[in-house]
């Protein structure tokens, strides 16, 4: 079979995790491939790694074994789009691959994400493997679906086990939320959203003895979560209310473009949770059981949340 590289400004990325989906590389990841097409590369083996514990504990990988064969989609994109992507996937190495689409040539150099926490020469390291959120593991599913990947890699996709939060979990972080309610000093504190907004860890304050900065917050719901001082969280979720930005995670849309900040147009009315499906609630919690397990604490509520649950 012949094969074919297109280069002249743009280069070829593959899929097979969250970037099967043409829709998503359009709507979530801000991508326009000139070129799509769905198909498979040989050696390649699809698992997930270890992610973020309580809420995404599993991503999409690939390891090498000569009797497998990987499904997904290579798209073509431009130098600059492909820089930004490679950023986004910071935890893998791109290798250029042969891509066999389902129809027509074969593509060479097609960039294959491969994790970078393997051994030299690509034998592969004994690693703990993660499990896949419902709200990722259906990325892949739809994506396949939608690109009309085989029959048997949906089906395999469709029997993937996703993680369900244990019992003693959630009973640990009802139980946070149930001594904060009956602290009636801290139940009673309620912060507004320019508050909120000062404790992003980069605040500066004049201290008795020398300047420090205001310890990062972060708002989920109604619930106000101090976090410890070695507790790791997205810059973009310091001073600010996830509840809408988790929800466009869920939904699989366009972070960047569509969470808003407190002082920007359109901040409220913030989300109602009486308009979220059972999926989404569920969604919701759990990324508030990582905020509270990994060492944060409910210290306050927030009062726009309060008031839009009314309106």
């Amino acid at each position: 079979m012949a094969s074919k590289s297109l280069t002249n400004g743009r280069v070829w990325r593959f899929g097979y995790g969250s970037n099967i989906g043409l829709e998503t590389l359009k709507q979530k990841k801000n991508l326009n491939p000139v070129q799509y097409h769905t198909g498979t590369i040989e050696g390649w083996e699809l698992y997930f790694m270890t992610g973020f514990k309580y809420v995404e504990p599993g991503w999409a990988a690939v390891r090498p074994s000569t009797s497998k064969i990987l499904h997904g989609s290579a798209f073509l994109i431009t130098d600059e789009e492909a820089e930004g992507l490679d950023r986004q996937e910071g935890g893998y190495d791109v290798l250029p691959c042969i891509f066999v689409p389902y129809e027509g040539d074969a593509i060479e150099n097609v960039g294959l994400y491969v994790p970078k926490q393997r051994a030299v020469g690509l034998e592969e390291k004994a690693v703990e493997e993660g499990i896949p959120s419902l709200r990722y593991l259906r990325l892949l599913q739809n994506g396949a679906k939608a690109g009309q990947l085989s029959p048997e890699w949906i089906e395999r996709l469709d029997s993937w086990e996703y993680y369900i939060t244990p019992p003693e979990v959630r009973a640990e972080t009802n139980k946070w939320i149930a001594e904060f309610h009956s602290d009636s000093e801290r139940k009673d504190n309620v912060w507004t959203a320019e508050e909120l907004a000062k404790y992003d860890g980069s605040t500066l304050i004049s201290a008795a003895k020398e300047d420090t900065f205001l310890p990062p917050h972060v708002s989920s719901m109604e619930y106000i979560v101090k976090l410890s001082p070695k507790q790791w969280v997205f810059s973009s979720w310091k001073g600010h209310n996830i509840t809408r930005r988790n929800l466009l995670q869920f939904n699989g849309k366009s972070l960047d473009t569509n969470d808003i900040r407190y002082d920007q147009d359109g901040f409220r009315p913030l989300p109602k949770l009486s308009e979220c499906s059972d999926e989404e609630k569920e969604y919701l919690m759990q990324n508030l059981d990582s905020l509270l397990h990994k060492g944060g604490t409910i210290v306050a509520r927030l009062k726009p949340f309060l008031d839009d649950q009314e309106q």
